[in-house]
């Protein structure tokens, strides 16, 4: 699953992050990392851009993006 498949408020735990390793490093910077739960707290129209929480930090990713981030449901 990934995290596309999460609604708004729901929470999973990262299991890959399969981008190029610029990005991979950017998110790695923003606690969006193996290990590391994210929530959703927005999903924009027609799913375009996911706004997460991740530790202390706020995220947007496209859906692209968020589409490559391997995630398991909590």
């Amino acid at each position: 699953m990934d995290i596309t498949g999460l609604k708004r408020g729901e929470r999973g735990v990262v299991l890959a992050v399969l981008l190029p390793p610029k990005i991979k490093e950017r998110l790695r910077s923003l606690n969006v990392r193996t290990g590391s739960v994210v929530r959703v707290l927005r999903i924009s129209f027609f799913k375009r851009t996911y706004l997460l929480q991740a530790g202390g930090s706020r995220v947007a990713l496209s859906g692209e993006a968020a589409s490559c981030v391997q995630i398991r449901k909590v």
